[in-house]
């Protein structure tokens, strides 16, 4: 079973896209000079916004809470705050009733990249609808009620906006498989390659094991979810470098990697596998320079 990559309409026709960081994106990476009131915001809703602060406080070292009404945010490609935003909280249940779920599938919808989140009071409010969040494209689930999942956060927030999403690769990818049924996996392994313990965030939200994931990608004839991985934190690292982060090892230490060396060949190996495991490998392996 393979999918269709090639468009037959012309509004999903993304083959001239140019890969450059879209005008008035958010330049989040330590040491660089931006502007301090955009490098370090987290939109969240105010459905979650007083948690949030009491928690965190309205700015701190590494983030600034900006609160938003995302209902009325939902639908208007316009929103300065949404088409600025690197990372977005939000409860389970938003103003006027209007469920995360829905949220996320109208936002993700806008902005495959960027990182989203959702903030529960504690584990019963979000238990039974894992799967279906995880469906949606939320990319972690974090309680308030257990201080491992505050500290979590934090340290998510930190990486999520030293690390921006490749915003217009996940725009190409979010089109490839807009007919596939595991797309929300595929984006899910990509927008959170900057993690290094990636396998234990996809446990938790997909609420399923390693193999299973493994066989759900497997069964489409994509790489596996831990290619998919590798393949997402060489685009983040080329997000940086397009950004104009210098030296690579600066690029290399934001991700993880022990030298720019290692960068590079990892790089370099990822591309040679991709390459070596038919059509589908071929889509992401267009994507690495």
């Amino acid at each position: 079973m393979y999918l269709d990559t090639i468009s037959s309409d012309h509004e999903e026709d993304v083959s001239g896209v140019r890969l450059q960081t879209p005008p008035g994106a958010m330049q989040a990476i330590p040491g660089i000079a931006v502007d301090p009131a955009l490098k370090r915001e987290l939109l969240v809703d105010v459905s979650c916004a007083r948690a949030l602060i009491d928690q965190f406080g309205e700015e701190n070292e590494f983030f600034r809470i900006v609160t938003v009404d995302l209902v009325r945010h939902l639908g208007a490609p316009t929103s300065a705050y949404l088409n600025r935003s690197t990372a977005i909280a939000m409860a389970p249940v938003l103003a006027n009733g209007l469920s995360a779920i829905d949220a996320l599938e109208q936002l993700r919808a806008q902005f495959p990249h960027v990182g989203m989140y959702v903030v529960a009071r504690d584990t019963s409010e979000v238990a039974r609808n894992m799967t279906k969040l995880a469906a949606a494209g939320v990319d972690e689930v974090f309680c308030l009620d257990t201080r491992s999942d505050i500290e979590a956060f934090a340290d998510t927030l930190r990486a999520r906006l030293a690390a921006p999403a490749p915003e217009t690769e996940l725009r190409l990818i979010w089109k490839w498989f807009r007919a596939s049924s595991e797309r929300s996996l595929v984006m899910h392994c990509i927008r959170n390659g900057f993690r290094l313990d990636v396998w234990s965030i996809r446990s938790k939200v997909f609420n399923t094991c390693r193999k299973t994931l493994q066989n759900r990608v497997s069964f489409l004839g994509l790489p596996s979810p831990g290619i998919l991985s590798r393949t997402g934190r060489v685009l983040h690292a080329q997000e940086l470098e397009r950004r104009g982060v210098k030296p690579s090892t600066i690029v290399a230490a934001i991700l993880g990697f022990p030298s720019a060396g290692a960068m590079q060949r990892s790089r370099r190996r990822l591309r040679k596998a991709l390459m070596s495991r038919g059509r589908q490998a071929l889509v992401f392996a267009s994507l690495l320079k």
